[in-house]
């Protein structure tokens, strides 16, 4: 089972938006996509800007295609 690192602050210290959005492709399959976008507007909504921008790079591998292949931009530094 995984466990958390207790100095966590944003999802960016647990995961790669890669990572993440394949996982997400393993539960939500069609819908995984849909579900990176509102997480985004869920952490956006509570002012977590840093997981904001983890859950729009996640989206962004998930609706990219070999032909729109981008950098996924990295969290700001305080």
């Amino acid at each position: 089972m995984f466990e958390a690192p207790f100095d966590w602050n944003s999802f960016w210290d647990l995961t790669t938006p890669q990572e993440a959005a394949a996982t997400f492709r393993e539960i939500y399959g069609a819908g995984a996509a849909e579900a990176a976008a509102q997480c985004a507007t869920a952490a956006r909504n509570d002012d977590w800007e840093n997981d904001h921008r983890f859950w729009v790079a996640v989206s962004a591998v998930l609706n990219r295609t070999d032909e729109t292949a981008s950098v996924v931009p990295a969290p700001r530094k305080h």
